[in-house]
């Protein structure tokens, strides 16, 4: 698979269209994929945290999600990125579900995996919702192990999300997908308020975020300071 590496993270160098259709392909297989929306912020921790970017260059597929990713890494090396929110994939695995016959199941949120779910299903009448649940990101539960989703939906934010998916992954055996989303079910309860279009063609979510949520100030420095810099080094260490 074309694969591009940032900040020692492989990033997928796929068209969006080839992206989708390797979803499917993942969907319709007999193996278990890890799926990663990599942003920013994965980036950081990765830089800091070997075992988590050991991880993440172990998965079935790293899709990008964050504008960072694609600015620089066409500004730098020339590459187009496609970028993929987590949002958007969890969607559309929702509707791959729902066209395929295949079950999700939704954990994590804080209190509105259910909620989401709901307006899933709503939105595609064909989806069958495996089941739903707080969860815990150290314990796989037996009501979602007994339930054999065919996609789990983990949004207990990263690398939390992340490890749970890894350390479980042996006893998923009849899950084809598995992805971190972040906050996805919080964007589709209206829990958290998604930034406008112009903000986000702009590549300005975390203008957003930090006007509307400046208790995240800290994540945010980091997912465009931090970062820019550590990508900035990357490039011009390599050109000397």
């Amino acid at each position: 698979m074309k694969t591009f590496s940032l900040l020692g993270v492989k990033l997928s160098g796929l068209k969006k269209a080839h992206i989708l259709n390797t979803l499917e392909t993942f969907l319709t297989g007999e193996k278990f994929n890890h799926i990663a929306t990599v942003n920013p912020e994965f980036l950081v921790e990765g830089h800091k945290n070997s075992k988590f970017k050991k991880l993440l260059n172990q998965t079935s597929l790293n899709v990008c999600d964050g504008f960072g990713i694609s600015f620089w890494t066409k500004i730098l090396y020339r590459k187009n990125i496609t970028r993929i929110t987590g949002v958007s994939l969890a969607e559309h695995l929702c509707a791959l579900a729902a066209e395929n016959n295949k079950s999700v199941y939704f954990i994590g949120g804080f209190d509105v995996a259910g909620k989401a779910a709901e307006i899933m299903q709503k939105k595609y009448p064909a989806l069958i919702v495996a089941g739903t649940e707080n969860g815990n990101p150290k314990v796989l539960s037996p009501k979602l192990k007994d339930s054999k989703p065919d996609i789990i939906l983990v949004a207990f934010g990263s690398p939390a999300q992340e490890f749970w998916i890894d350390t479980f992954k042996v006893d998923l055996e009849h899950t084809k997908i598995a992805v971190g989303i972040g906050g996805t079910f919080d964007f589709w309860t209206g829990k958290t308020t998604r930034a406008p279009k112009a903000f986000r063609s702009l590549g300005l979510e975390w203008l957003w975020r930090l006007l509307t949520q400046p208790k995240r100030a800290k994540r945010i420095y980091n997912a465009v300071v931090v970062y820019s810099g550590l990508v900035l080094k990357e490039k011009f260490s390599k050109s000397h």
